[in-house]
C-alpha cells in the first residue's frame, strides 16, 4: 500500500442523501505511516447508469456492458498531475460538455500564478492494462488564456512535430475558497490542513478535442486530457518532445485533510437499483485514491443517494383514463405457449384511473370491473408493472419486467367484481420513471444504457390451482417525483383530453424531464419540501465495490441503502407532525394536503429570512424553508431582495443552489424576470454563469436575456447561459 494506511471521506451530511442541484461537501483525509512518493492524491465524483447482462454459458457465454455518464469530476488535491474525465468510445472527436464536469480541471495555485502559469496539456487515449497513448500535446500560458475571456482552439503536436487534431479550451481564475469549503471542522469533525489551503484556483475547461489520430487499431479512442506544470529541471525545446509530468509527489507523514465540494446537476437523475440483467443501476460515487504505478492504488469509496426532481407530468397525464378488454377466452392449461386444453370460458376486464401520474406512496384510485363467465372462481389482482430496457455500447439490447402487487381479490364463477371495492392501492416506494437521462444526438460514447417505465394492470386468471392464462387491462402511468397540485388536477379534468397512450414508453412524451418549469407539481429541492425519504421497496443495503478500481481498498466494502422520496400519507405523519389525511380522501384533496404549504401563516418579511441566514450553515435549506412557509412572500421578492438573500451566501458553489431555490419559489407565478437574474449575478461574482443557468428557465421575459448575458465576461459562458432561456 506504499505506506498509506488510511483514507476517509467525511460528508457534511452524514446520511449521504442529497437532492438534485445541491452541493456535496466534505473532507477527505489520508494517513501515511511514513512519507511516501506517488503520482498524486485525487478525489472523484462520478454519476452514471451502468448495466451488465450475458447470454449463454461456458464457452458460449457472451457478456454485454453499457454505461451512461451524467457527472464526472476529478480533483487532484495533492500533486502536479491533473486530468479530465474519460470520454469512452469517442473516436476521432471528443466533446466534453455533454457530461457535467467532465471537461473541468481545477488547479489550486498561488497569487503569483495570476501573471503567468505555464502548463503542458496532453490529449490521451486510455488503454486498460497498458500504457495510455499520446494523441497530441501543447504548451499554454493558462493565465493569459484566462485573461482573454475567450474559448480558444490550439493545434496539437507529437514528438515536436505537428499532429492531427486540435483542442478547444477556456480558463478563468477564482479564489480557492470560492470552490473549496475551508471551514469544515464544525460540520465534518475534520479541520483542513494548512498545506491544503491555496490563494487561487485555475478553472481550466476542455470543451472538445477533435480531428484526433486513431490510436487503437481494434477500437475507438477513449479520450481524456491531462495537464501539469513542466518540471523546473527540464527545458521546453522547440521541435522536441515535451517533458513528461513529475510523478514523484511526496505524501507527508501523518494525517492530511483536504476539502472538496461538488455541485450536482439541477436535473440530476436519481440513484436507483433496478432488478434486471446481472446488474443495472444509477449510482453516484465519491472515490478517493493515492495514485501509484500499479493496479492496487490505496483507495476509499463512498456511495451517496441522489433524490431527483424530474420527471413530472404534463397536464395531459392528470385527466382520467380507462382501458377495456372485451370478452376473451381463458384456458386451464398452457404448455410451451400452446393452449392445449379446452377453454374454461370467457372473461372481460376494464380498468379506470383518475389520472396517469402518481408519486411514490400516493393513493391510486382504481375503478373498473371483471366479468367472469366461467364455472370457476377466479383470482383478480391489480399490479404495478415495471418495464426495463438495457442497452450496451454496441447497441445490443435486452428487456425485463418486474411486478409490484397493489391489491387482489376473487371473482366468483359466473359473477362480476367491482375493482373499486378492493383495499386501497398505494404506489409502492419505487424509483421514479426514467427515460435514460440523455438529451441531444445519441452516439457510441453517449447513449441511454438504462431506462424504465410503468403501467397499472388488472389481471383476471393465472391462479395457482385454476387458470394458466389471464385476461388483463393496462394503463401506462408516470411515476413522478412529486404529487400534482390540486388545481392542476381540476384544470386537467375540465379540459378535453383525446390523448391515447397504449405503449408504456409513450408516457415520456407527456412528461417534463429538463430544467424547464413544471406547471403541475412542486419542484422538490430538499428535505424541507414535501415527502419523506424511505428505503426503496424490496431493496436492502447494496454493496457498491468496483473491482476494477477497488483492488487496493482501505477499510470495509462500501454499502448504501437505496432510498426514494415518498408521499405516503396512509402510514406516516406529515412533516409538521400532524395527523395524515384520510386514506379515503379524493385524489385532488390528497394531493393538496401533501404539497400545499402553510397558506394561512403570516407571509413574514425578507428581514426575518436575512436574520436567520446569519446563523444557518445550510443556506439553501434555510431559504427553502422560508419559501415553503411564506409562499406569497416568495412571489413578491424584488430584485433587491434576491440580491440581499444571496449576499448572505458566502460559499460560491452554494449560491447557484440557493438561486435555484429562489427561482423554484416563482415557478408557477411567472413573476421572475431577467432583472431578478441580473441582480443575483451581480451579487455572485464567482458563480455568475451557474446562478444564471439556475434561474434562466423560470424567467417570464426571455426577450430581455441580453441584459443577463451582458453581465458575463467570457464569451463562451454567454452562449452556454443563453440556451437555458425558454424560447
Amino acid at each position: 500500500m506504499g505506506g498509506v494506511t488510511g483514507i476517509s471521506i467525511n460528508l457534511e451530511r452524514e446520511s449521504g442523501v442529497f437532492y438534485a442541484g445541491e452541493v456535496v461537501r466534505g473532507t477527505v483525509s489520508f494517513t501515511v505511516n511514513s512519507s511516501v512518493t506517488c503520482r498524486g492524491f485525487q478525489i472523484h465524483l462520478v454519476g452514471k447508469s451502468h448495466v451488465h447482462w450475458h447470454t449463454g454459458s461456458g464457452d458460449n457465454r457472451t457478456d454485454y456492458d453499457g454505461t451512461t455518464l451524467f457527472q464526472d469530476q476529478r480533483f487532484t488535491l495533492h500533486g502536479n498531475y491533473f486530468k479530465t474525465g474519460v470520454i469512452q468510445n469517442a473516436g476521432e472527436d471528443a466533446y466534453f460538455q455533454k457530461v457535467q464536469g467532465s471537461g473541468v480541471i481545477l488547479i489550486p495555485c498561488d497569487n503569483r500564478d495570476i501573471g503567468r502559469m505555464e502548463l503542458v496539456v496532453r490529449v490521451m487515449d486510455e488503454d486498460f492494462g497498458k500504457r495510455d497513448d499520446l494523441l497530441g500535446e501543447l504548451v499554454i500560458d493558462a493565465a493569459d488564456l484566462a485573461r482573454s475571456g475567450q474559448m480558444k482552439s490550439f493545434p496539437l503536436s507529437r514528438n515536436g512535430k505537428p499532429e492531427k487534431g486540435q483542442v478547444v479550451m477556456s480558463a478563468k481564475m477564482t479564489p480557492f475558497a470560492s470552490l473549496f469549503p475551508t471551514n469544515t471542522a464544525a460540520t465534518t469533525g475534520m479541520a483542513v490542513s494548512r498545506v491544503a489551503l491555496k490563494d487561487q484556483c485555475l478553472v481550466l475547461t476542455v470543451h472538445s478535442a477533435t480531428g484526433l489520430r486513431k490510436a487503437d487499431w481494434g477500437g475507438r479512442n477513449d479520450v481524456y486530457v491531462q495537464c501539469y506544470r513542466p518540471p523546473p529541471t527540464k527545458d521546453i525545446v522547440a521541435g522536441k518532445k515535451l517533458p513528461g509530468p513529475d510523478k514523484k509527489t511526496v505524501l507527508p507523514e501523518g494525517t492530511t485533510t483536504y476539502p472538496f465540494a461538488f455541485q450536482l446537476r439541477n436535473d440530476a437523475p436519481g440513484s436507483a437499483e433496478i432488478p434486471a440483467g446481472d446488474r443495472a443501476h444509477v449510482r453516484y460515487d465519491l472515490y478517493a485514491n493515492a495514485s501509484f504505478a500499479n493496479w492496487r492504488d490505496p483507495s476509499s469509496r463512498r456511495t451517496i443517494s441522489v433524490i431527483p426532481n424530474r420527471p413530472t407530468p404534463k397536464l395531459e397525464l392528470l385527466s382520467p383514463a380507462e382501458h377495456s378488454t372485451p370478452f376473451s377466452p381463458i384456458y386451464g392449461c398452457s404448455c410451451c405457449g400452446m393452449k392445449c386444453c379446452k377453454e374454461e370460458g370467457m372473461v372481460s376486464t376494464s380498468l379506470k384511473l383518475n389520472r396517469r401520474a402518481y408519486a411514490p406512496g400516493e393513493k391510486i384510485e382504481v375503478g373498473g370491473k371483471v366479468v367472469n363467465d366461467t364455472k370457476k372462481d377466479m383470482p383478480v389482482s391489480v399490479v404495478l408493472r415495471q418495464y426495463i430496457v438495457l442497452h450496451s455500447a454496441g447497441r445490443s439490447a435486452t428487456q425485463s419486467r418486474s411486478d409490484f402487487m397493489l391489491s387482489q381479490g376473487l371473482v366468483s364463477a359466473g359473477g362480476e367484481l367491482d375493482i373499486s371495492s378492493f383495499s386501497p392501492c398505494i404506489t409502492p416506494h419505487v424509483f421514479p420513471s426514467f427515460s435514460g437521462g440523455v438529451e441531444g444526438p445519441i452516439n457510441r460514447s453517449f447513449y441511454p444504457c438504462l431506462k424504465w417505465t410503468y403501467s397499472i394492470e388488472v389481471r383476471a386468471g393465472s391462479g395457482k390451482d385454476s387458470f394458466a392464462t389471464a385476461v388483463h387491462s393496462r394503463i401506462p402511468i408516470l411515476v413522478s417525483t412529486a404529487p400534482p397540485f390540486a388545481e392542476a388536477v381540476e384544470k386537467a379534468r375540465s379540459m378535453r383530453n383525446d390523448v391515447t397512450i397504449d405503449n408504456p414508453w409513450q408516457i415520456f412524451d407527456f412528461a417534463v424531464h429538463g430544467p424547464e418549469p413544471s406547471e403541475t407539481t412542486p419542484k422538490i429541492t430538499g428535505e424541507e419540501d414535501a415527502g419523506r425519504v424511505m428505503p426503496a421497496t424490496g431493496i436492502g443495503f447494496v454493496t457498491t465495490t468496483d473491482y476494477s478500481e477497488d483492488r487496493g481498498r482501505l477499510g470495509p466494502e462500501p454499502r448504501y441503502q437505496p432510498v426514494v422520496n415518498t408521499f405516503d400519507n396512509t402510514t406516516l405523519l406529515s412533516s409538521d407532525g400532524t395527523d395524515p389525511p384520510s386514506p379515503s380522501a379524493p385524489a385532488a384533496q390528497h394531493a393538496a394536503t401533501t404539497i400545499t404549504f402553510s397558506e394561512e401563516q403570516s407571509n413574514g418579511g425578507v428581514t426575518s429570512l436575512l436574520s436567520s441566514l446569519d446563523d444557518a450553515y445550510d443556506k439553501r435549506k434555510a431559504v427553502g424553508e422560508w419559501i415553503r412557509d411564506h409562499p406569497d412572500g416568495a412571489l413578491k421578492l424584488t430584485p433587491d431582495d434576491v440580491s440581499s438573500i444571496l449576499s448572505k451566501v458566502t460559499f460560491s458553489l452554494d449560491q447557484a443552489s440557493v438561486a435555484g431555490e429562489i427561482a423554484a419559489g416563482f415557478e408557477r407565478s411567472g413573476n421572475l424576470t431577467c432583472a431578478h437574474i441580473v441582480s443575483a449575478m451581480r451579487t455572485c461574482k464567482y458563480s455568475m454563469s451557474d446562478v444564471a443557468k439556475a434561474m434562466a428557465p423560470f424567467a417570464n421575459d426571455p426577450q430581455n436575456k441580453g441584459a443577463v448575458l451582458d453581465q458575463l465576461d467570457y464569451s463562451f459562458e454567454k452562449g452556454d447561459v443563453a440556451k437555458y432561456f425558454r424560447k
